[in-house]
């Protein structure tokens, strides 16, 4: 599927993030469960336990212009789609075309799905989630556009992208890469993540971006010849309009090395019944 983004499109993406975070126009629906970002909690709704953890409340951001979709969604506007977009939990391979297994520091990530109230979170089992990034050059796949790789046709691959559903604790796990970067973009992983009833309708729909600390994205790149590239990471969290438009940011907490592999944990809290597309 082509899909050429175009400077209207970037300017809608950053109109998206101004309301949100100086008007209060986008509900805050996702919530963190446990310390801001990091890892912790239990998650539920359609089947949920009886488990809960404190949860910290965060908003809904913008899915960015590069979301492919394997289903149609009527919640998404001007949602693409690309049924090849495999269910699955390790997504570095491209199941798509012939460009193979990306290369990067191994990254297994643990995404806690969880029904917010009240300040606490019990598990979704059973929810659907969505991941997709761009590549240790900074190149996502599935997509035609003049802001990624330079125009390059990329509709024949889908590296890096992928879905999961999570198990009776909320948990769904993804094996991937530590994500590269690209100007004008703090490290990030998009999610959303969706529930669905026994007729395969949205009843719950939630989008948001995962981030990494800077010090850490910087020793990986260092320690990675696979991040090599001329230019220089111009964005640090700091700076990054999404990372402030998240209260708080979702930041993935870490184990492991920069030279060998990271283990990364983040839990996400949704209100159950609330529908934010992206």
């Amino acid at each position: 599927m082509t899909k050429e983004i175009t400077r209207r499109d970037v300017i809608r993406v950053g109109s998206v993030i101004f309301v949100s975070g100086a008007m209060g126009a986008l509900q805050a629906i996702m919530t963190g469960c446990g310390a801001a970002g990091s890892s912790s909690s239990s998650s539920s709704s359609t089947s949920s336990s009886s488990s809960s953890s404190s949860c910290v409340a965060s908003t809904n951001v913008t899915r960015g212009p590069y979301f492919v979709d394997n289903q149609s969604d009527s919640n998404i506007r001007s949602d693409d789609v690309d049924t090849s977009i495999p269910e699955r939990s390790d997504i570095r391979s491209d199941t798509k075309g012939s460009t193979g297994t990306q290369s990067g520091l191994p990254l297994t990530l643990n995404i806690t799905v969880g029904s917010y109230s009240s300040g606490a979170c019990t598990p979704i089992a059973n929810a659907q989630v969505h991941i997709w990034h761009c590549n240790a050059q900074g190149v996502y796949s599935d997509i035609q556009a003049s802001t990624n790789d330079n125009d390059a046709d990329l509709t024949g691959e889908n590296f890096l992208r992928g879905y999961h559903y999570t198990d009776a604790n909320g948990k769904a796990t993804f094996t991937t890469i530590y994500p590269g970067w690209y100007s004008g973009r703090a490290v990030h992983i998009h999610v959303k993540v969706r529930v669905f009833d026994s007729s395969g309708n949205v009843t719950t729909e939630a989008t948001t971006q995962l981030f990494f600390d800077d010090s850490i994205s910087t020793a990986v790149y260092a320690a990675n010849s696979d991040y090599s590239r001329s230019g220089t990471r111009d964005t640090m969290d700091s700076a990054d309009s999404i990372y402030a438009a998240e209260s708080p940011a979702l930041l993935v907490s870490l184990t492991g090395s920069a030279s060998t592999s990271y283990a990364g944990t983040i839990s996400i809290g949704v209100a159950t019944g609330t529908i934010f597309g992206g």
